[in-house]
């Protein structure tokens, strides 16, 4: 069992219900992440990958994984990784740095702490003052279930 899995089943069973609706936060499992990352094919190159609802990293881990793995041929990746709950960024900061210690990687992270949602808005809005950004080339997410109506 990964890191990312014992601190998911740990904050799962943890976490208030009320805390959990707030954010709308589904951490998902490392299986169904494993599953979402392998439905990319595989790619050369180099990749953005954009995780709009980081959480403690399951997506993103799983993507990296994946890429470590030899299951993608990028040169490098760049990570940028949105969570709004602060409480979590501990932990996905944790996981994703696990993957530039001791190893040969052209991994890149940025973790936002705020709303993807709100941010890519506000950067398709065209003020001159908002930071504009990255155009990636893969995403991994859950839908923001709360925020579909």
């Amino acid at each position: 069992m990964t890191s990312v899995e014992q601190t998911r089943l740990q904050l799962s069973k943890s976490t208030d219900a009320k805390r959990k609706s707030r954010f709308g936060r589904f951490l998902t499992p490392a299986n169904t992440a494993a599953f979402m990352a392998g439905l990319f094919p595989d790619a050369g190159g180099d990749c953005r990958l954009l995780d709009a609802g980081a959480g403690i990293g399951s997506l993103c881990v799983a993507f990296l994984e994946r890429w470590l793995s030899g299951g993608f041929h990028f040169r490098r990746v760049a990570l940028e990784a949105f969570e709004i709950d602060a409480a979590l960024n501990p932990y996905l900061t944790q996981a994703v740095e696990e993957f530039k210690v001791g190893t040969d990687t052209d991994l890149s992270v940025a973790i936002r702490g705020e709303d993807f949602l709100y941010s890519a808005m506000d950067s398709l809005s065209g003020d001159l003052f908002t930071e504009k950004l990255t155009r990636y080339t893969h995403a991994i997410l859950n839908p923001p279930y709360k925020k579909i109506r």
